[in-house]
Formats: structure tokens, C-alpha cells, sequence
């Protein structure tokens, strides 16, 4: 084999194949295209993903200085559609046409090279969006989404406009809009009892949101609102509800068991809102979740809202969205925005968790701190487009 020609290699993910071709060819290498490819496993068990990725060695005309980073060629922008560079093999290139898109790739590898993020360049990702590309991921974007944010963009952009970041950053804000799904605010109506449920793990601010919504609902609306809690389990949690009670001034009862949330919410009297404060509960303890159940069940509430913490991990709120699935929530509320540094691992959260989201929290303050969710001004503060506090 020539010292020139290009090798192929496949490994389960792109960082594991750019390793291989660095082990091989040395970090001056030439990486000529990188693909994903289907092989069928074993005994023909179903089929296997695989990171296919090209590289060559550097000649003289193309070897960048000593510690440079793996360095790539691109094809330029075309109309074809990214999903269908999947389907077939790109054609062979030509020298001279090597060696002139070695130049226009070279920029946007550097760059997501300098963002740490190499290991996710991929074929579907335009080289004139690579610094979209990375800023999405140094968000906390998942990197999936990410690409199909960075592909919505390339189609929806204007030739004219591909140099243009406000052009792109407004395409890129109504991609992520279009990803994110928004509920009304709590409703209710004048001698019509509506019953309203906050459950969620602990910590994640659900007592005070239930008293700004309170508040809200009593001075903003004007609506007669009650409080319930069953938070019999923390330490003086009915203690800190009944203090925002007596400052709103709304009656408050406790249920300390399932078969008495029903004489609870008849202590409150004639009420148009009634909002239900739960304990938290670990993700991990099944048992609790299924006794939180059943004061639901009893319950029988109008509205379940989920809340979730935006300082928390992606992973750790897939899996509270995942072991609160059975209690039947219908909303979410995203709380602490003002406490993250990153908000990009919301917008894969929310969008696989199929609910809309219902409010925002931005600060401890009742009852200023909360706001009824917006589409695009959720997409923005994922964005870091708009500060939480404007």
C-alpha cells in the first residue's frame, strides 16, 4: 500500500475511529470524510451502527505543525438534502478539488477543535455552521438534536444570508422553538373548583412555587385559592407553606394520608383554585412514588405539573421524567433557571418527555420570580440569546 493512500476505518463511535486513524497516521493526518454505515451483526441479529471514517497521511503540501489536530476535508454546501448523504458514497475526489476543499474545511475543524469537540464532527453538519454546530454542544445540547438543529438551519437559511449571524441565530431560534411545546396558564373559574398538583423530586423548589402561583392566582386574577399539603415527611415543610399562607392570607389544610385529601380539600371551603403541595420524592424510591400515587389517586386533580430543576443533569432528569410517568403529569415547570449555566440539556429533556411546559421559575422571590412559559423565549434563554432576567 502507498504511504498516501487513504484508509478506511469503522469503529462504534467517531471519537473511538479518530483514535485509531491518530495511532496509525500520526496527528498530522488527513481526514478525507467521515460517514455512518450499517453492518449486520452476527448470525444476522439485527444491524450494528458504525462511525466510518476516511483518512489519508500528510504530504509535504499538506502537513500542519507539530501537536496540530486532526485535520479534515469537506464537501462543499449543496441543495441536496444531509439525510441523503447517508444513502450513497460520495464520488472519489480529484486532486486538485482535494486540495482546494482542504482549505474551506480547515477553518471550521480548527475551531471545533478549539472548542474540544472534534469527536462529534460529522458528515451532516455543514462546514459553514461548525460554529453553530459547537456552540449548540457547548451548551449541553445533545448531540443528536444538535445536528438536527444545525440541518433545519442549512435548509431554512438563505444562500445570501449563510454569512450572516443574525440571519443564522434567528433560524436557529426558531428551530429550537419548533422543538419546544408551551402549555396555557392555570385557569380556573369562579365558583368552578379546580385542582392543581405540583409533583417532583426533592429540591427542586416545589412549596415555592406553589406559593407564587397562589399569590398570582389570587392578586393577578382575582381567583379565591386554597392551599393543601401532604409534605408531612420534611422537617417543618408544613410550617414554611403555612407562612406563605398567612402572608397571602389563604386558608391551608393538611392531608397526612391518601384517604384524607378529600376532607382536606373540603376545609378549604368555597375555593375557584385548589393547589396541592406533595414531598418529594426520589426517582429511586419506588414505594414512595407509589404512595404519592395514591394521594393523587384520591385527589383526582385537574392538573398534574412535574417540576424539574434546571441545575440538574440531563441524565438525572430523563430519569425523573421516567419514574414520575406513571403518576399521569401533564405539565412541566422548569424551576432554578437563574442558578444554571447551561441550558441546552432542557431542550432534549422536554422534547422526548412529550408535555408542554407550563412555567418558568427565575429566582426565589414570591410572587415576582415565575413566569408563564413562551415558546420563543424559552428557545432564547436555551440559546443564550436573552438573559433570564431581562
Amino acid at each position: 500500500m502507498s504511504p498516501t493512500t487513504p484508509r478506511t476505518y469503522r469503529a462504534g463511535t467517531l471519537k473511538e475511529a479518530l483514535s485509531r486513524v491518530r495511532r496509525d497516521l500520526g496527528g498530522s493526518a488527513v481526514i478525507l470524510g467521515t460517514r455512518e454505515v450499517r453492518r449486520r451483526r452476527l448470525l444476522g441479529l439485527g444491524e450494528r451502527e458504525l462511525i466510518e471514517v476516511t483518512a489519508a497521511p500528510p504530504d509535504d503540501r499538506t502537513h500542519p505543525p507539530q501537536g496540530a489536530p486532526l485535520r479534515a476535508v469537506s464537501m462543499p454546501r449543496s441543495p441536496v438534502a444531509p439525510a441523503a448523504l447517508h444513502e450513497t458514497d460520495p464520488p472519489r475526489p480529484t486532486r486538485p478539488a482535494l486540495d482546494d476543499r482542504l482549505g474551506r474545511l480547515h477553518e471550521s475543524v480548527d475551531e471545533l477543535s478549539r472548542a474540544g469537540r472534534i469527536e462529534h464532527l460529522v458528515v451532516d453538519v455543514p462546514a459553514w455552521l461548525a460554529g453553530t454546530y459547537a456552540h449548540l454542544l457547548d451548551l449541553d445540547v445533545p448531540e443528536p438534536m444538535a445536528r438536527r438543529l444545525v440541518r433545519i438551519v442549512a435548509d431554512s437559511v438563505e444562500p445570501d444570508e449563510a454569512h450572516q449571524p443574525e440571519a443564522i441565530d434567528a433560524a436557529l431560534r426558531r428551530a429550537v422553538a419548533l422543538n419546544l411545546s408551551v402549555a396555557p396558564p392555570i385557569a380556573g373559574v369562579p365558583g368552578a373548583r379546580r385542582v392543581v398538583a405540583l409533583v417532583g423530586p426533592t429540591g427542586v423548589g416545589k412549596t415555592t412555587t406553589v406559593a407564587k402561583l397562589a399569590a398570582n392566582a389570587k392578586l393577578s386574577l382575582g381567583l379565591r385559592v386554597g392551599l393543601v399539603t401532604v409534605d408531612t415527611y420534611r422537617i417543618a415543610a408544613v410550617e414554611q407553606l403555612r407562612t406563605y399562607a398567612e402572608i397571602i392570607d389563604l386558608p391551608l389544610a393538611v392531608a397526612d394520608a391518601p384517604d384524607r385529601i378529600l376532607g382536606a380539600l373540603s376545609d378549604l371551603g368555597p375555593v375557584d383554585l385548589a393547589l396541592i403541595d406533595t414531598a418529594g420524592r426520589s426517582p429511586r424510591d419506588e414505594v414512595k412514588i407509589r404512595e404519592l400515587a395514591d394521594f393523587l389517586a384520591m385527589a383526582r386533580p385537574d392538573e398534574i405539573h412535574l417540576v424539574l430543576s434546571a441545575v440538574s443533569g440531563e441524565k438525572s432528569l430523563h430519569a425523573v421524567v421516567e419514574r414520575f410517568a406513571p403518576l399521569g403529569f401533564d405539565r412541566l415547570i422548569l424551576t432554578k433557571l437563574d442558578e444554571a449555566d447551561r441550558l441546552g440539556a432542557l431542550l432534549g429533556v422536554v422534547s422526548r418527555a412529550g408535555r408542554p411546559v407550563s412555567y418558568l421559575t427565575i429566582g426565589q422571590g414570591v410572587p415576582d420570580d415565575i413566569e408563564s412559559a413562551d415558546r420563543d423565549r424559552l428557545a432564547a434563554l436555551i440559546l443564550g440569546q436573552e438573559a433570564v432576567f431581562a
